[in-house]
C-alpha cells in the first residue's frame, strides 16, 4: 500500500474527478452536435481533456480532485485555485476571455456553451445543479458584456434540446454512445485509460489493480 501525503488526492477522488470531466466532456459534445455546431480552431479536443492544462494532467489533477474530500475546498483551497489557474491556458478559456472581435464565433458558441453545461451539473462551487430559470438570471448578472450576447444564444438554443440525465452516468461504462460520434465516444474513454496509465507510471498511483469495489465500480 502506497502511504501518500495527506494532501494528495487518494485514487477514488481522482477517478471520481475523471468521471466528472469525462461526463462534462460527453455533455459538451451532445450540445454541440445538437445544435450543428463544428469547433475547427480548438485544440483541445475532447473538451477539457487535451493539450495543455487539460484536467486530466497532474497539475489540473493534482488540486481539482481534492474537492471530492470532505471539506476539501476549505482545506485545501490554493492547491485547488491553482489548478483551476492552469487548466484557464486552455483555448475555450482564452477565447472566451478575450474581448476582439477577431475570436471566431465557433469558438464564442463553444465557451458559451461550456459555461451553460457547467451549471446544469452538479457543481458544489457553482451551487450545484441549477433550474433554466436560475441559469437565465445568473447569466444576465455575471456575463461580462462581450459574452452576453453569446450566453443568451447558448441558453436558447440548449433549452430545446432534450438534455441528457447526466444523474445516471455513475461509471465510465455509461457514458452515452447516443448523441456524439462513436469517434468521440471512444476518445473521451480512451483518454481517461491514457491518463490513469499515466499516473500509475509518473505518480505511483494503483487503478488497475485495486482490488477496492469501488474504484472497480467507477473503472468499469
Amino acid at each position: 500500500m502506497v502511504i501518500r501525503e495527506a494532501s494528495l488526492p487518494t485514487e477514488i477522488e481522482i477517478l471520481q474527478l475523471y468521471l466528472h470531466v469525462a461526463t462534462h466532456s460527453f455533455n459538451i459534445h451532445y450540445n454541440l452536435d445538437q445544435m450543428g455546431i463544428e469547433i475547427r480552431e480548438d485544440p483541445d479536443t475532447p473538451h477539457d481533456m487535451a493539450n495543455k492544462g487539460n484536467k486530466l494532467e497532474w497539475p489540473v489533477t493534482r488540486g481539482l480532485a481534492l474537492e471530492n474530500r470532505e471539506n476539501g475546498s476549505e482545506l485545501y483551497p490554493d492547491l485547488i485555485k491553482a489548478s483551476v489557474r492552469y487548466h484557464r491556458q486552455q483555448y475555450h478559456h482564452r477565447m472566451w476571455k478575450n474581448q476582439s472581435p477577431d475570436v471566431p464565433i465557433e469558438s464564442r458558441k463553444l465557451s458559451a456553451a461550456d459555461a451553460v453545461c457547467s451549471m446544469l451539473e452538479p457543481r458544489k462551487y457553482q451551487g450545484g445543479v441549477h433550474t433554466w430559470e436560475q441559469i437565465e438570471e445568473k447569466m444576465a448578472t455575471k456575463s461580462a458584456p462581450h459574452q452576453l450576447s453569446w450566453m443568451r444564444y447558448a441558453f436558447t438554443e440548449m433549452r430545446k434540446i432534450k438534455q441528457p440525465n447526466l444523474a445516471e452516468i455513475t461509471s465510465f461504462s455509461r457514458i452515452p454512445r447516443e448523441g456524439i460520434s462513436p469517434e468521440m465516444r471512444e476518445a473521451i474513454e480512451g483518454r481517461v485509460h491514457q491518463a490513469l496509465h499515466q499516473l500509475e507510471q509518473e505518480q505511483d498511483y494503483i487503478f488497475y489493480k485495486n482490488s477496492e469495489s469501488i474504484i472497480r465500480k467507477i473503472l468499469k
